[in-house]
């Protein structure tokens, strides 16, 4: 299968450099967007079979460019292909405790987040395991797939596949030839890998805890279902 990512075109938030990771904030294209969205069109292949977009203005307007020369592709807006959650930070501009809870993930965090009600690096790989799996199974040997989406977003997806290039800039697109998803299969097993043992990390927590041992067995079981929540942190217990 063949992918194609292409970042959004240069929006309104990008040159006032806040942080825009909310549909509602309308951030759009800027002319030179636009402009920059149109060359990188003409680059194109002849032929794209599907066409994955993040549910945001700037990334539907961008994919509507695209619409204007595969008229016959498939569309398909998608939500976890959304911009990354900042929580509180949403809105603003960058900020030290942004870049120290990425110096973290870095470092093999998965489980701090970013800022109150924002993802961790466990929600958005995640995610995003999960759409390409989709796009694997739901797709022909022989496709070319493009995806619109954000500059982070991409530069996960691509760590996920283990394609190593540089971060993509505002309106570019990269195109790569039979991509092998084997390191998505392995980065799905990763996954489950730190989700047990974040599982059993709580569970013993909870087992070193004088309570009640119906008590116990109860938390226990939420523990396994909810281990992710956003209410919990290393020390809740």
């Amino acid at each position: 299968m063949n992918i194609i990512f292409m970042r959004h075109g240069e929006a309104t938030d990008n040159v006032k450099e806040i942080i825009s990771d909310k549909e509602i904030y309308w951030s759009v294209l800027t002319e030179n967007g636009k402009k920059t969205v149109s060359e990188s069109i003409e680059a194109l292949p002849k032929k794209i079979d599907k066409i994955y977009v993040s549910p945001f203005p700037r990334t539907i307007e961008t994919a509507h460019f695209v619409f204007e020369k595969y008229p016959m592709a498939d569309f398909v807006i998608e939500q976890r292909l959304r911009e990354i959650k900042n929580g509180k930070y949403s809105g603003k501009k960058n900020n030290e405790d942004l870049d120290k809870t990425r110096e973290k993930q870095i470092a093999g965090d998965y489980f701090v987040r970013f800022g109150e009600y924002g993802e961790n690096k466990f929600d958005i790989e995640f995610r995003l395991c999960e759409f390409l799996l989709d796009v694997y199974e739901n797709n022909f040997n022989n496709n070319t797939v493009m995806f619109v989406s954000h500059g982070s977003i991409t530069s996960y997806m691509k760590r996920i596949l283990k394609i190593k290039t540089p971060h993509i800039k505002t309106g570019k697109i990269e195109e790569f030839i039979d991509v092998d998803f084997t390191p998505l299969f392995k980065h799905i097993k990763k996954l489950k890998d730190i989700k047990a043992a974040k599982i059993r990390e709580r569970v013993k927590q909870i087992n070193s805890l004088n309570i009640n041992i119906n008590l116990k067995e109860n938390l226990i079981k939420m523990i396994k279902k909810e281990f992710n929540n956003i209410e919990f942190s290393d020390n809740y217990f």
